[in-house]
């Protein structure tokens, strides 16, 4: 099959004469004009080595690759095989950190050192590199994890057996746990400075400024003695906190621009026709923006985006994060650390070859490290897995879910010895519900999902709007400009309300809680004056409807805030999550319903509906409404269910209310699919034109015959037409398709008559090429 063209060596055809090269061991000479491919009589041998020994021109490679000792080999291959360098990268030092040296776009060295065996290995020519935005193949990588297994079995003795049964094994397990205490320490080193930064908007600890405003205060005897406030009310105070912000984010926008790549990709609105030049447009990728999750998602299955989980972005993400959540606008940190996590996971790769060169093996390390970004991010081991098997993970065996909850497991004990706000808990949002709920307040319930799904598919179609118009206006070439304005305006019309004035974790933990925790039993003194202003708002003990309109109408004009600044604010360059600012939208129009439900108990507790209500007393917790409205609203932006329930039983502490958050996220998936079958992540990845193709969804073709379906303006190659297939003008065809965004796909090989004979991918007729260049120079 001309698929499989691995190491290229020319047959003559019958009469031809032979010539023989005395540096190359006996190559056969080929010319510019010397055909790859031109039917029976010139065919190409797709082994190793050459399959006829007997021929004199072959004789002394053929007794080079059969010799047992290795520094012979390595002359062998220097001499008679010279491989190109395809995809070279600078030389510099070996180290986890520092990226190894790709000498080419196939691994033609020894899959284990040829000491081992004494003897050549039969892995060579197996792909090892492939170029950025392109699809990796499944079966090479699967083919060359056999081939390093055989040469592994192959190894006797106690070095066998270690190297077998121990060594082997257990680097998997070695990268997880690394990989977990790696995220852990990111994940408190940003909630540190997050929360430190985050203060400084609105005042500093007399104490020590290092000091968050919540750790400031809890070492004050008297409620919160050392922290020096800003003034709310005035002028000067307002303007601190809007123009520290937007230094936040103009910061973390530059560094997310300046390490921008440039990628060049096909103009797809010209003519398909093969014959056409497409020009291809160069464009500006910014890997260290947005949530991460789509693209995650998009390698995970198979595409590769070099650099998107490098150490620059690594470092350029991080540090956004910190900069965009202490900011104030409308970002969470949840998407962003699913991607520094897989970066981790990406960059610890390095330290075996088993997963490094092998890009199949080093997604089980990439999906196990996006479970551990999750964990770290709620505090939620269990969801993290469940999050990455559901929306993140493409492929996820039994052996991948074992390794995700091991890497997932770690990273939350790592975080919990962090302790980086000083409570010594992995729970967030820790409730301590007193009440079990009653059977009318399902139909809350239900209204609360019917909102998450409704929200959840308006936001998809209104959210891809805003991107579209950034993608075609002049406002996408001006992104750090719209990160200043947008931040601008969010604080400035956020700090008039207090509860869109406090930061997105402390909104939704405040909105969590029962009142009676609120107000009393606290083992330590309030965080400042704005946290217990909301406590008296959201804790109201009268039974009249007018007590309870100034919260209704806060509540209110905070929902509409959160909405519209979470739409527009999603998809500006700088590193922004959706999961916590969609969980802020729910939770408070979750509390909206609540708070009404407790005026309804205790205004009309005489109705048989509440005859189970004390009358003038509590009967409904506002609190539970938030925690199904943060779940509902979430499922219906991204479509996910079973991970939400886990994550949000998970962040609370508290299993009582499974059922009625089972039953709001439900409703709000099944409304979310029917007005809009897509989550937001889906519309992400088709709105980036990166290749996805997902196993959920299903496929319906309408037309009858097969021909109906295939594209019929391909290019083709030729067995029939020598003159067709030189090297020049094959590689003229290859750079044809390259510019088209075709470089992963491949030729059909046919003869004169049009039947198919087989097929050759892009790389692998680049392959054979540089290895024509290689055995004859004049044919460059």
């Amino acid at each position: 099959m001309a698929s499989d063209l691995t190491d290229l060596e020319p047959r003559r055809a019958p009469g031809a004469s032979e010539s023989s090269s005395g540096a190359g061991g006996g190559a056969s000479q080929l010319s510019a004009g010397r055909t790859v491919g031109s039917g029976a009589e010139r065919r190409w041998s797709v082994d190793t080595h050459s399959r006829d020994h007997g021929r004199s021109s072959r004789h002394t490679s053929s007794q080079l690759s059969r010799s047992r000792s290795h520094h012979a080999v390595s002359k062998a291959q220097d001499q008679a095989v010279p491989f190109p360098m395809l995809r070279a990268e600078d030389e510099a030092p070996t180290s986890w950190l520092i990226p190894r040296v790709r000498s080419a776009l196939y691994d033609s060295e020894n899959l284990l050192s040829a000491a081992h065996l004494g003897r050549r290995n039969k892995g060579k020519g197996i792909r090892a590199w492939y170029t950025s935005y392109t699809t990796i193949d499944w079966l090479h990588d699967d083919i060359r994890e056999q081939a390093r297994l055989r040469t592994l079995r192959a190894i006797g003795g106690t070095k066998g057996w270690w190297l077998n049964h121990v060594w082997d094994p257990v680097q998997g397990w070695l990268l997880v746990v690394l990989v977990g205490l790696l995220c852990g320490l990111f994940a408190g080193f940003i909630s540190e400075w997050t929360e430190l930064l985050a203060g400084w908007k609105t005042g500093y600890c007399r104490a020590d400024w290092r000091l968050s405003q919540t750790i400031c205060c809890r070492m004050s005897a008297v409620e919160c003695e050392y922290w020096h406030a800003w003034e709310p009310r005035s002028l000067s105070g307002r303007a601190i906190f809007v123009v520290v912000g937007g230094v936040y984010t103009l910061i973390a926008a530059i560094l997310v621009v300046k390490s921008a790549t440039r990628v060049t990709m096909a103009n797809r609105g010209v003519s398909s026709s093969v014959e056409t030049s497409v020009s291809p447009t160069v464009k500006m990728a910014y890997y260290g923006a947005g949530s991460g999750i789509p693209e995650v998602k998009s390698i995970l299955a198979g595409f590769v985006i070099h650099g998107f989980l490098g150490v620059r972005i690594l470092v350029v993400k991080t540090f956004g994060l910190i900069l965009c959540c202490a900011s104030g606008i409308m970002a969470g940190k949840e998407g962003p650390m699913v991607q520094i996590a897989s970066s981790l996971g990406n960059i610890s790769t390095r330290i075996f070859d088993k997963y490094y060169k092998n890009e199949a093996k080093k997604r089980e390390i990439i999906s196990a490290a996006a479970a551990a970004g999750v964990s770290v991010a709620f505090g939620a081991p269990i969801g993290g897995v469940l999050f990455s098997l559901e929306e993140v993970s493409y492929f996820f065996p039994n052996k991948t879910m074992l390794r995700s909850l091991t890497c997932a497991l770690v990273a939350a004990l790592v975080l919990k010895a962090y302790d980086p706000f000083g409570t010594g808990k992995l729970v967030l949002f820790q409730t301590t519900y007193d009440m079990d709920y009653h059977w009318f307040e399902m139909l809350a319930f239900v209204i609360i999902g019917v909102f998450g799904g409704l929200y959840g598919a308006l936001f998809c179609r209104l959210n891809m709007a805003v991107n579209r118009l950034r993608k075609c206006t002049w406002i996408g070439r001006y992104p750090i400009a719209e990160v200043v304005a947008i931040t601008t305006l969010t604080l400035a019309i956020s700090y008039q309300n207090p509860f869109t004035r406090i930061g997105l974790g402390e909104l939704v933990g405040s909105l969590f809680q029962e009142c009676p925790t609120i107000v009393s039993d606290r083992p330590y003194p309030t965080s400042s004056d704005e946290e217990s202003e909301i406590e008296k708002l959201l804790c109201v003990t009268s039974s009249k409807l007018s007590d309870y309109m100034p919260l209704l109408s806060l509540l209110a004009l905070a929902l509409l805030n959160r909405a519209f600044f979470a739409i527009v604010t999603f998809g500006i360059k700088v590193p922004s999550g959706l999961v916590l600012p969609s969980m802020s939208i729910g939770a408070v129009f979750g509390r909206i319903v609540g708070t009404y439900m407790e005026y309804l108990t205790r205004a009309h507790s005489g109705l048989a509906v509440f005859s189970q209500c004390p009358a003038n007393s509590r009967c409904v917790i506002p609190g539970i409404y938030a925690l199904v409205g943060a779940g509902a609203t979430l499922t219906g932006a991204t479509h996910t269910t079973i991970a939400v329930v886990a994550i949000l039983m998970e962040l609370t502490g508290n299993l009582i209310y499974t059922l009625p958050v089972l039953v709001g996220v439900m409703t709000a998936r099944w409304v979310a699919e029917y007005f809009s079958p897509s989550g937001i992540y889906d519309m992400l990845l088709e709105h980036a034109g990166h290749p996805y193709f997902d196993t959920k969804t299903q496929y319906i073709h309408t037309r009858r015959t097969a021909a109906e379906l295939m594209q019929t303006d391909l290019e083709t190659i030729c067995v029939d037409y020598e003159n067709e297939n030189t090297v020049e003008l094959l590689s003229a065809r290859l750079a044809r398709i390259s510019e088209r965004g075709l470089a992963d796909g491949g030729f059909p090989v046919v003869n004169s008559r049009g039947h198919l004979l087989g097929w050759i991918a892009c790389a692998e007729l680049e392959f054979a090429i540089a290895r024509c260049h290689a055995l004859d120079p004049a044919t460059a």
